[in-house]
C-alpha cells in the first residue's frame, strides 16, 4: 500500500530558531529494518526577497551586486523550510551530525530580485551506502505563472549501521592523492577567516554549531569549527560567475574534506565550451574540499 503524502503548507516562513532547538534535544534518529524517510512536501507561496538579508549574503559570499539573485541564494530563502521538514516528528533521522555531501543547482533562468518566488522543499525514500543512509533533499522554485525557474538536489549521509559489502566500503574509502588543480587554468588563494562560520550564519540563518566556534565544533567531534559548505560552494558561484556566458545552467558539486577555521585554500577552475570545472583544495594541493562543475542547459 503506498504511504500518504505528508504535506506541509505555510503562509510565511517557519521561525528557524525553533527547529534548532528540536534539533538539539532530539537524541536519537535511524532507521529501522523495512522502514524509510516517508514523502514530505512544505510549500510557501510569495515569498519575496528582502534588500538587506540579500546585499548581506552578497558581502560574506563574494558576490557583486547584480539586479539578479546569485545562483545559490534561493537555497537560503528555502533554508527555513529545510529545517522544519528535516526536525518535522515524522522525520526519522536526527539532523545533528547529517553530512551534506554533494549539492546540484539548476538554474532555468536568472531570477529578478525583485520577483514574487514560490518555493517547494520535497523529501523521501533512501539510499543505503558505504556510510551509511543518503537521501535527497529537493527545492524547488517557480514564478508567479508558475513556471519552474530554479531547482536543487542537496544529498545527504546519515552515518549508522549499513548491508553495503565490506569489499565496497574499502572501496569507497580509496581517494586519490593527485592534486585536483594541476591541470587548471586559473587559480588563485582563498583566506578563510575564523568567523566566516559566524558570518555565513547572520546572513543565510544556517547556525549549525560545527561551523560556528572551535568550541560548539568540539561537542561534535571536530578539533576546529568548519566552513560550511554551502558557502564555499556560494564563495565558488562567486568566482566563477562573471567567466559564465549564459544564466542557465547546472552547478553542481561533491563535498570531500572540511575546510577548518581559519585556514587558506586554493581555488581553481578551466574553462570549457559545456561550462567550466573546478575544485578547491589546501594550499599544498593535497587536500580535496571540494569538486565539481558547471554545465550549460
Amino acid at each position: 500500500m503506498a504511504q500518504q503524502q505528508i504535506r506541509l503548507e505555510y503562509d510565511s516562513l517557519p521561525a528557524v530558531m525553533p527547529s534548532y532547538l528540536r534539533a538539539a534535544t532530539t537524541l536519537s534518529g535511524g532507521l529501522s529494518t523495512g522502514q524509510t524517510i516517508p514523502d514530505m512536501v512544505a510549500e510557501l507561496r510569495g515569498r519575496e526577497v528582502r534588500a538587506e538579508p540579500l546585499a548581506k549574503y552578497r558581502k560574506v559570499c563574494g558576490f557583486s551586486h547584480a539586479h539578479h539573485l546569485p545562483v545559490t541564494y534561493p537555497h537560503v530563502l528555502a533554508f527555513p523550510m529545510h529545517m522544519a521538514v528535516m526536525t518535522d516528528k515524522r522525520f526519522p533521522l536526527k539532523l545533528l551530525g547529517l553530512i551534506h555531501v554533494r549539492n546540484e543547482i539548476t538554474q532555468h533562468r536568472s531570477i529578478g530580485a525583485d520577483e514574487t518566488l514560490d518555493l517547494e522543499v520535497a523529501v523521501g525514500g533512501h539510499r543505503e551506502v558505504a556510510k551509511g543512509v543518503e537521501f535527497d533533499l529537493i527545492t524547488r522554485v517557480r514564478d508567479h505563472a508558475g513556471d519552474l525557474i530554479w531547482e536543487e538536489t542537496g544529498t545527504m549521509l546519515s552515518r549508522q549501521k549499513s548491508s553495503v559489502s565490506e569489499a565496497d566500503k574499502k572501496s569507497a574509502k580509496k581517494q586519490s592523492k593527485t592534486d585536483a588543480l594541476a591541470d587548471a587554468e586559473h587559480t588563485n588563494e582563498w583566506q578563510v577567516p575564523a568567523d566566516i562560520g559566524r558570518r555565513y550564519a547572520a546572513a543565510a540563518g544556517d547556525y549549525n554549531p560545527i561551523h560556528l566556534s572551535p568550541w560548539s565544533a568540539k561537542l561534535f567531534g571536530f578539533p576546529r569549527a568548519i566552513a560550511t559548505g554551502m558557502w564555499t560552494k556560494a564563495r565558488a558561484a562567486a568566482a566563477l560567475e562573471p567567466e559564465l556566458t549564459r544564466d542557465a545552467y547546472t552547478l553542481a558539486l561533491a563535498f570531500k574534506k572540511p575546510v577548518f577555521l581559519p585556514s587558506r585554500a586554493r581555488f581553481g577552475y578551466t574553462l570549457t565550451e559545456a561550462g567550466a570545472d573546478f575544485a578547491l583544495t589546501n594550499t599544498q594541493g593535497d587536500i580535496l574540499h571540494l569538486k565539481g562543475d558547471v554545465r550549460y542547459l
